[in-house]
């Protein structure tokens, strides 16, 4: 499994790198978000993130085939390969129309030709999972294959409305599938078991971690509908290629539902945000209009309406599609009664959770900006300071140790990157507990007074001394390595919350 996460941190890191260049690029040029009234932002934003995404997947996924045992994936198949086609066209497809706004039609026939792409060079379905049914014709193939790719794209793109939400709920489904996978090939007892779906679900999921810190709100870029199709081919390529997995016997071997997993975990995965676009159609065709045409009334448009703020919506999105998604996927872990209980118990919480604004609105005057469907400037609130310093500092020590884990892999195997892993995990937890109890010690002087940093290097070291002391040096790290990363990730740390406090005091 370390060897999905340290390309997925290698994702997250370019992607979280190349988004501010994107995002200046796009500001330079004047591509912007035009504000339109069904759209919640109030003020005009750049909305070129998917190339930044693009850049995190292709890098990756280049790096991947380079790599030990992951590597194998891409011998004697041009299937990984496909799927980069496919996403470039997309890419294109979506460059353009945020650029130009393209008819919804002719933004429909660049989604299929992408998807055409993947369906001719990459993955195709091949077995439904009826008895399992083959499917024996080609052109039946393609066309079921584009279909699902198309379908994942747009349901995407629909729940795309608020900031964070649609990398955040890509995040969340895509880990679910990423455990699933891995687990049921991890168990399969089979000679190697690295596995392409695996693999994209990895990358998948951190190109979105990697955007988000930029996309949540207030939102400095929107990913646009580039970045909102490249998730949804992404997404429906592993499912197929999960699904041509079912004739081999692979599944079998799971316990609970298996034969059903390939096919139904993508439809559980994105079920908010397929029910999304299914209400989408049913609404505007009953009123005479195109399925493709815009509105406001989306989930996250109705969790707005109801009483939620911004953040609480995508909040609540997040919860809904981690249920869902995990609660789906459990059925291939474990026995089906456990698992069915346990969600019958956990989903009129969740309900509650969601209904609560509702009685409170209904209980009390409803809020100008919920009636209005957009949120005030005044009610944007500019990240605390020391949120600065900790997100810079945990972004910075995060970049160091991808190239570490990269630099341990092919230097001393996968125990270097257990080693780099443990290290770089023991200052992220120990460095950001002295940044959190120095911000609620002294929340009004933890930014601008330089005392301040004084205070925060004596409570980093005593409190990353006491763990080294408590905790030694674990059993399954390389010492060399384990120390010279904390080492590293510690000055690294150091230098970025350095940098950000002074650049807070210029302000």
């Amino acid at each position: 499994m370390f060897i999905y996460v340290i390309v997925a941190l290698l994702a997250a890191v370019v992607t979280y790198l190349c988004t501010p260049v994107v995002r200046l690029v796009a500001l330079r040029n004047g591509i912007m978000s035009p504000l339109r009234d069904r759209d919640i932002h109030t003020v005009m934003m750049p909305r070129l993130g998917g190339v930044a995404l693009y850049i995190g997947f292709v890098v990756a996924l280049v790096v991947a085939s380079q790599t030990f045992w992951v590597r194998a994936i891409f011998r004697d198949t041009s299937v990984p390969w496909g799927i980069l086609a496919g996403a470039t066209v997309v890419l294109l497809v979506g460059v353009v129309d945020d650029v130009f706004d393209l008819n919804s039609f002719v933004k429909l026939g660049g989604q299929i030709a992408g998807a055409l792409v993947v369906a001719l060079w990459g993955p195709r379905l091949t077995v439904l999972p009826v008895g399992p049914t083959h499917i024996a014709s080609e052109p039946l193939q393609v066309l079921l294959t584009v279909f699902i790719i198309v379908l994942t794209m747009n349901a995407i793109n629909f729940v795309d409305g608020l900031d964070g939400l649609a990398a955040g709920v890509a995040a969340i489904g895509g880990a679910a599938f990423f455990l699933c996978a891995y687990w049921v090939h991890r168990n399969a007892l089979v000679p190697d078991y690295s596995d392409l779906a695996t693999l994209l679900m990895a990358i998948m999921v951190g190109i979105c971690v990697g955007f988000l810190p930029h996309n949540f709100h207030p939102a400095k870029i929107f990913m646009g509908d580039s970045g909102a199709m490249l998730l949804g081919l992404i997404l429906a390529s592993s499912s197929i290629v999960a699904t041509g997995q079912i004739s081999s016997g692979l599944y079998d071997l799971a316990s609970g539902l298996p034969t059903f997993v390939p096919i139904i975990l993508p439809l559980v995965v994105m079920s908010l945000p397929l029910l999304d676009l299914f209400l989408a159609v049913l609404r505007r065709t009953a009123a005479g209009r195109s399925p493709f045409s815009a509105d406001r009334g989306h989930v996250h448009h109705k969790l707005l309406d109801v009483g939620y703020s911004h953040r609480q919506a995508v909040t609540v999105m997040y919860i809904w599609t981690a249920f869902v998604a995990f609660g789906g996927v459990a059925y291939a872990f474990l026995n089906w009664l456990p698992v069915t209980v346990f969600n019958i118990v956990v989903l009129p919480a969740v309900g509650f959770l969601t209904m609560h604004p509702w009685v409170r609105q209904n209980l009390t005057t409803s809020r100008p900006e919920a009636e209005s469907g957009a949120t005030p400037i005044s009610a944007v609130r500019t990240p605390s300071p020391w949120i600065h310093r900790l997100h810079r500092s945990a972004a910075s020590v995060a970049c160091v140790s991808v190239v570490l884990c990269f630099i341990a892999l092919y230097v001393g195997g996968v125990a270097g990157i257990y080693s780099v892993l443990t290290a770089t995990a023991l200052v992220l937890v120990c460095f950001g507990l002295s940044l959190l109890v120095l911000h609620f010690a002294a929340p009004a002087a933890v930014a601008y007074a330089r005392r301040t940093l004084v205070a925060a290097l004596l409570l980093k070291v005593i409190a990353i001394g006491t763990a080294l002391i408590f905790l030694r040096t674990p059993v399954w790290v390389q010492p060399g390595v384990y120390w010279r990363t904390i080492v590293a990730a510690g000055l690294v740390w150091l230098l970025a919350e350095y940098v950000t406090f002074a650049r807070q005091r210029r302000v």
